[in-house]
């Protein structure tokens, strides 16, 4: 009888232990999961904390390979990235920048601004609403004809695509034409549906006012006939454009060789919403900045866009507002730039008398500027 009730009194103090034990080997799981959930909850917040998004333009444009561009030169892991977005172009864009929650910044023209300004499109107050971070490229207006067709003029009463609705040369073209008294049958669509529609005779041009070179362009062959047209700088342009002329090495076949094609230009921007400063978003853009302006010389480098190296990051935009960071930044380097500018000029005199030599001369300048900087 002795021996049975010491069985017992193990067995229960067994059952006793078991459930305890259970318990604390479930509260160290559920301790392990919580950790676990606030690990990955903290990553996340670092992955989403520093990624800014930017309107480019359709697929065929060049502001999608601006924003590939960027994004790459400024990468910087979790600190920094830049993710581009396909958009719908320069009118469109602005309107994301103001309205489309998670757009940090985009691509317009400073036409197209000033346009959306004059008319009120998003309100009275849209030099307050964006702010720009750096004017970059001239856009050259790019006509591509079909054979047979050799001048504006020819043109007259012919279909001509004027690229997707929301884009600037939607926008700006029929003024364009208006102003040239050419009267055309205006269509829309992307710049590789217009391609094939001349192919089979459908249309009998398309119109790209987009920095050059624009790649689908480029990659056209000279089989095809098609050709770039001129386009006279008019007095009614004086006030919003620029002359600008269009190569064969550009082009070579659209243009002829040893000889130019006459344009006029817009000036693409990069533009921002115009964040409360100190806010989280005004904070990110801050970085964004820093990382662009310090590594420019970068973009000036193959394999990038020929485009960046035309760029004068310290242009203004006459009627606007430049973002507030930015401007700070050419502010604290305007006196080193100042310094050291007399010298380079000196060097450039005295050693370099090719043109190649120039260019390695600025790039290793930029260098000098960015590791001075940094």
């Amino acid at each position: 009888m002795g021996r049975t009730r010491t069985i017992l009194l193990a067995l229960g103090l067994a059952c006793a232990v078991a459930p305890a034990a259970a318990q604390d080997s479930e509260a160290r799981t559920i301790g392990q999961q919580r950790a676990a959930q606030i690990e990955r909850e903290n990553y996340r917040e670092q992955v989403n904390e520093n990624v800014l998004f930017l309107m480019s333009g359709q697929p065929d444009d060049s502001y999608v390979t601006l924003a590939h561009d960027i994004a790459v030169v400024v990468d910087d892991g979790l600190r920094l990235r830049v993710l581009p977005v396909i958009g719908n172009a320069a009118v469109q864009n602005i309107s994301d920048v103001v309205f489309l929650r998670g757009i940090d910044l985009a691509f317009t023209t400073i036409q197209v601004m000033n346009q959306l300004k004059q008319t009120r499109q998003y309100g009275a107050n849209l030099d307050r609403q964006i702010v720009y971070v750096a004017a970059l490229s001239n856009d050259d207006m790019q006509v591509v004809a079909r054979p047979g067709i050799n001048t504006l003029e020819d043109l007259r009463g012919k279909k001509v695509n004027f690229h997707t609705n929301g884009s600037s040369t939607a926008l700006l073209s029929p003024r364009i034409f208006k102003e040239l008294h050419v009267d055309v049958q205006a269509v829309n669509m992307p710049q590789a549906d217009a391609l094939q529609k001349m192919r089979n005779g459908e249309i009998d041009a398309t119109v790209c006012i987009c920095p050059k070179p624009v790649n689908i362009l480029s990659q056209l062959k000279e089989d095809t006939g098609f050709k770039l047209l001129d386009i006279p700088f008019v007095a009614g342009f004086h006030d919003d454009y620029l002359p600008s002329s269009i190569s064969h090495d550009e082009y070579p076949a659209l243009v002829p060789k040893d000889s130019r094609i006459e344009t006029i230009a817009t000036t693409t921007v990069l533009v921002s919403f115009n964040w409360p400063r100190g806010s989280v978003r005004y904070n990110r853009t801050v970085k964004f900045v820093d990382a662009l302006f310090s590594k420019f010389s970068e973009l000036q480098r193959p394999p990038r866009h020929p485009m960046w190296k035309s760029v004068n990051l310290a242009a203004v935009v006459p009627g606007w507002q430049r973002f507030a960071a930015a401007q700070e930044w050419l502010d604290r380097n305007e006196r080193q730039m100042v310094s050291v500018r007399a010298g380079l000029a000196k060097v450039l005199e005295q050693g370099a008398s090719t043109a190649a030599d120039n260019d390695r001369l600025f790039r290793e300048f930029m260098d000098y500027m960015r590791r001075t900087r940094n």
